[in-house]
């Protein structure tokens, strides 16, 4: 009896760490993301005009932005590019992570405000395809537009978007943007 007893036990202590190894690599909630990508020397150049470009949104009423998901203020605006590589057919703006809000995948509202000269709160600036409806999340590209004689013109826009009951002050959000090719 002593003698099954004590192969019960080597058998159950044997399974106890077999076990943790015939699972860890199916559950133990770990995985790897591979990124491929392509880097070229064939550019076109950012109009200077538009490489620190200011979009001026128009002044609403916090009673249009009361609750999480709702936008005001849609505002268009172009990025024009000139001097592209021969063999750049394609051209569009990606737009980074930088200053990224969570609940929008827009951007952060920065303004730092004073007790004069407050912050607005619970909003953040929304970017927009070329389509003015489409919401472009941050890290992402818009739509390529075609070069055309060495040249292109890209539309995008942005909007107010509101994270809560939104207070009334200034905004200003700030994104940077790199060029894609195709």
């Amino acid at each position: 009896m002593k003698a099954n007893l004590k192969k019960v036990s080597l058998v159950a202590l044997m399974g106890a760490f077999a076990a943790p190894a015939a699972f860890a690599t199916a559950t133990d909630g770990r995985g790897t993301v591979t990124f491929n990508g392509e880097l070229t020397s064939n550019t076109c150049t950012i109009d200077a005009g538009d490489v620190d470009k200011v979009v001026t949104l128009p002044t609403v009423s916090t009673s249009s932005l009361t609750a999480a998901g709702q936008t005001a203020g849609a505002t268009m605006f172009s990025i024009s590019v000139s001097g592209c590589s021969a063999d750049v057919t394609q051209v569009a703006a990606h737009f980074e992570t930088t200053n990224l809000d969570q609940a929008s995948r827009g951007a952060k509202n920065l303004y730092a405000g004073t007790s004069t000269d407050p912050a607005a709160t619970f909003v953040a600036v929304q970017m927009l395809d070329s389509d003015g409806t489409t919401v472009l999340n941050l890290g992402t590209k818009g739509t390529a537009v075609p070069v055309t004689d060495s040249a292109a013109t890209m539309y995008y826009g942005g909007r107010y978007y509101a994270n809560g009951k939104t207070t009334a002050g200034k905004v200003q959000a700030v994104v940077s943007y790199t060029l894609a090719y195709n």
